[in-house]
């Protein structure tokens, strides 16, 4: 149902820096499509810049982090403390807002959605040039506030929970929504057919391994620790590798005992929902997705800078574990397996009722859209 007779385009960009924050504005289009007064442009800042200067881009941020990560923490840090790097973030975002400041003239939207401080930049950029009015909005898709996301001009973030601590002095409002997620997670679910239907029986303990398709997580050890190491009767394992191929061929070769290789896999809310286990990195959307489902979550080795600030929130607010080796992770997967079903079923209902937030993207796309209604009857 629309909640205006008034028909409004918004646009949501992203990066591609990390799946999460495509991710993000994938479930807040499906939230906004809801609404039929509403035009939807989904959109990345890389768009703005050639297509080979996005690849090295790309590129470069994978290998830091798979390679020498220290290096990324260094710069993690760096540009979370005081002002020395804003000079040059301000001008690559300056430089970008008059990149793209012919797609947003045409697209002319009424709302402007960011889901990485990049684009949060480039939008600020343009609405001090362009356009004064235009409202900004800022979804955060981590678990802690970063400086990189402090900008003048945005409207109002959008975050995790309420004691993320957006400073105060912004004078900016934060609205603790969680992070959005796909519309999947919200959907009619009959447990036990879909694990039948995935190949799995009621009293398995599945175990789901995720974060390998940009090669940052270790997988073949992991395995390779659950099969051998873990002596846990009914213990099946997904292994989600994603767009990686050569991983997928790699554990495929491997011919683990109960593991199974999916690579991309269009089914994965459903998988994700049936899963008794979920091993994986502490991105922010693979987490609020965890979260939301109830499932026990173990954290593997994060990685630094806002991965091991995710992993402490994580671990301190909301029942996850943060595993630093496979012999670690399979002392939770057994201390779990070891819980009789009634008792992982009460756990899983209770975790999903605390600490997940499936409903997050529509609380998103209803307070523009509301907001949108007052800045109309003024």
């Amino acid at each position: 149902m629309s909640l205006t007779a008034q028909k409004y385009t918004v646009l949501l960009l992203s990066a591609p820096l990390g799946s999460g924050h495509k991710m993000a504005a994938e479930a807040l289009e499906e939230a906004f499509k809801k609404h039929d007064n509403v035009k939807v442009v989904n959109g990345s800042a890389f768009d703005f810049f050639p297509k080979w200067l996005g690849n090295i881009i790309l590129g470069g941020y994978i290998g830091i982090l798979k390679h020498v990560p220290k290096l990324y923490d260094i710069a993690y840090r760096w540009s979370n403390t005081g002002n020395d790097s804003l000079w040059l973030r301000d001008f690559l975002n300056l430089l970008l807002s008059y990149l793209a400041q012919g797609f947003i003239k045409k697209t002319a939207p009424d709302a402007v959605i960011v889901t990485h401080p990049t684009p949060a930049g480039v939008m600020t950029q343009y609405k001090r040039r362009c356009a004064p009015n235009l409202w900004v909005g800022a979804v955060i898709t981590d678990f802690n506030f970063h400086h990189w996301w402090i900008y003048k001009g945005l409207d109002a973030y959008f975050t995790a929970d309420a004691d993320i601590d957006v400073p105060p002095e912004l004078g900016i409002p934060a609205v603790a929504t969680g992070i959005p997620i796909r519309a999947a997670f919200t959907a009619p679910f009959e447990r036990d057919k879909w694990r039948e239907r995935l190949g799995y029986g009621k009293n398995d303990t599945l175990c789901l391994v995720m974060g390998g398709g940009d090669g940052l997580l270790p997988m073949p050890e992991l395995l390779r620790a659950l099969t051998s190491h873990c002596d846990v009767e009914g213990l099946k394992i997904a292994a989600v590798t994603g767009h990686n191929t050569e991983l997928a061929e790699k554990l495929k070769k491997m011919a683990l005992p109960n593991v199974m290789v999916l690579d991309f896999i269009a089914e994965l809310p459903q998988l994700l929902r049936s899963a008794d286990i979920v091993i994986s990195k502490a991105g922010g959307l693979t987490s609020a997705e965890t979260l939301a489902i109830g499932t026990e979550f173990i954290l593997y080795d994060p990685l630094p800078g806002q991965e091991v600030r995710n992993a402490e929130y994580l671990c301190r607010k909301c029942e996850a574990n943060i595993a630093a080796t496979p012999e670690e992770v399979c002392g939770f997967v057994k201390k779990y397996a070891g819980l009789d079903t009634e008792a992982k079923n009460e756990l899983r209902h209770r975790r999903r009722e605390v600490y997940g937030k499936p409903f997050a993207a529509a609380a998103v796309a209803d307070f523009v859209l509301k907001t949108l209604d007052g800045l109309d009857s003024k």
